[in-house]
């Protein structure tokens, strides 16, 4: 082989296109012969030494090592000088929609009139960005809001090349991937649920019932213990006595009842039959009302289900919830604005509110005092991401400083920053809104049956009442009757009475 092989594969491994590899170039050492060197009359050939051709080779392993090693940074290099020769800056596309000032919101400088961005998403673009350090500008593009608008748009901008990147609250999608690099979740995975906090007061054992429920139950007590009074006094000494005894002894009768107290032994069949009544009617609403006042003061995650829930309207979750959470005849209500939130929930016109938790998390940041909680609910969405173009080695290079700074607790310092409230931390402990009270609705048929069992009752002790009068007062007649036609008794019965 000729002395010049060497020189001349190592500049072909320096100047060579993607397609020759360092296979081809060993290939060359190992296999082409050795050329013929004349020297005056004589052709003698001066072979290559064997270690000569071994440290060739090891040399060329070496060199292809390194390319491999540094071919992403050297890309990434070759694209920021790129850039930077062409004065170009790196032209962003920012959502201009401002639901949610604390997560992204555009700004005008005064002095300049350029785009700013403010906000959470923009401190973590601008601090992973820094650290890349690719020595190019940032140009900031709004894009404003109008109907029919939406995120989709946005990722579309970028895939057609219109602008390199987007910021903002972007939420990772499958679909969305296949047309746009995105970067890590810069946030939470996943939906939370976001509700208002149970009532703490000294009245809270009143909340179970509802006011009408707890009035009507309040009289069906003291009409029970009438009726049984009504029917028992007569015979039964343990309603008998003053005025007094007699009153206390009904009252204490029927509300010893509510907790299957009662010591009066019944004797009359009526009785008997109300009171059997009268105790599932109780059975039932000692139940219910335990099981409400327990979900009241037992920490517990929302059930959805039978519920009205509402959801952001630009969001891309409303297919996720409805599928992933079995929300069957659950009412859906549309909201877009953090006040509308607040107020749907104080209004009561949703139950819950279902979102991704970094939305959640910025309502609780911009209304403090509000009685709100947030709920983890489930990991069915993939978090807020960068988009970049389809093939952008800034794609990972971003996501390698997301990482570093989640790491590092940047990430976190950031958050506390734009999303913290003391009053309110992201866990799964919170207590869930007061379920739905009892109400008289709800339970009238057992009070319309305890009602007829009882009036029915007292029905048939009056007809019984006044059956047993009207057969005594014949009954006199007839004795009067009787002493009428033989006067001798009436006269015996006289002088008797006389002596």
């Amino acid at each position: 082989m000729s002395s010049y092989a060497i020189p001349i594969c190592l500049i072909m491994y320096l100047f060579r296109k993607d397609s020759i590899s360092i296979c081809t170039l060993v290939k060359v050492l190992l296999c082409l012969p050795d050329v013929p060197r004349a020297a005056g009359n004589l052709s003698s050939v001066l072979p290559m030494s064997n270690y000569c051709r071994l440290f060739a080779i090891l040399i060329l392993m070496f060199l292809s090592f390194q390319s491999l090693l540094t071919a992403h940074a050297t890309s990434t290099f070759l694209k920021s000088l790129k850039l930077q020769s062409n004065g170009k800056k790196l032209r962003i596309l920012v959502p201009d929609f401002g639901t949610f000032p604390n997560l992204v919101q555009l700004t005008i400088d005064p002095r300049t009139n350029e785009s700013g961005v403010s906000g959470f998403c923009w401190d973590v673009f601008n601090a992973a960005f820094k650290a890349i350090d690719y020595g190019v500008g940032v140009e900031i593009i709004p894009y404003p809001y109008k109907d029919g608008r939406s995120y989709n748009d946005l990722i579309d901008k970028v895939s057609l090349k219109e602008y390199d990147a987007a910021i903002g609250d972007i939420t990772i999608t499958a679909n969305r991937s296949l047309y746009v690099d995105f970067t890590l979740p810069f946030t939470d995975l996943g939906i939370g649920t976001l509700a208002q906090n149970s009532k703490k007061n000294i009245w809270i054992f009143l909340d179970p019932l509802s006011a009408d429920l707890w009035t009507i139950s309040a009289c069906f007590f003291l009409f029970l213990g009438f009726v049984i009074w009504f029917i028992e006094h007569r015979t039964n000494e343990e309603f008998q006595g003053s005025p007094t005894q007699q009153i206390g002894t009904t009252l204490w009768f029927a509300f010893s009842t509510l907790v299957y107290a009662h010591r009066e032994k019944l004797q009359s069949n009526l009785s008997r039959f109300v009171i059997t009544v009268w105790v599932i009617v109780v059975l039932v609403l000692t139940s219910s009302y335990t099981a409400t006042l327990s979900s009241l003061l037992t920490v517990q995650q929302i059930e959805l289900n039978e519920r009205s829930i509402g959801f952001q309207g630009l969001s891309n979750i409303g297919g996720v919830v409805y599928n992933n959470l079995n929300l069957a005849d659950t009412k859906f209500e549309t909201l877009y604005t953090p006040e509308a939130y607040v107020n749907a929930l104080t209004s009561g016109s949703v139950d819950a509110i279902v979102d991704e938790i970094l939305y959640l998390k910025s309502v609780l940041a911009i209304y403090p005092a509000a009685d709100f909680s947030l709920i983890a609910t489930a990991s069915t969405t993939n978090g807020f991401g960068f988009v970049f173009q389809k093939g952008s080695p800034m794609a990972g290079e971003m996501s390698i400083e997301i990482t570093k700074m989640r790491e590092e607790g940047t990430l976190k310092a950031l958050e506390d920053k734009w999303l913290n409230r003391e009053s309110a931390v992201t866990s799964k402990d919170f207590s869930s809104p007061s379920p739905k009270i009892l109400n008289l609705y709800g339970l009238r048929g057992l009070f319309l049956i305890s009602g007829v069992s009882m009036a029915l009752a007292l029905l048939v002790s009056t007809v019984g009442l006044v059956s047993k009068k009207w057969n005594i007062k014949n009954k006199m007649k007839i004795l009067r009757c009787i002493l009428r036609r033989f006067p001798e008794i009436h006269a015996d019965s006289d002088v008797e009475s006389t002596v």
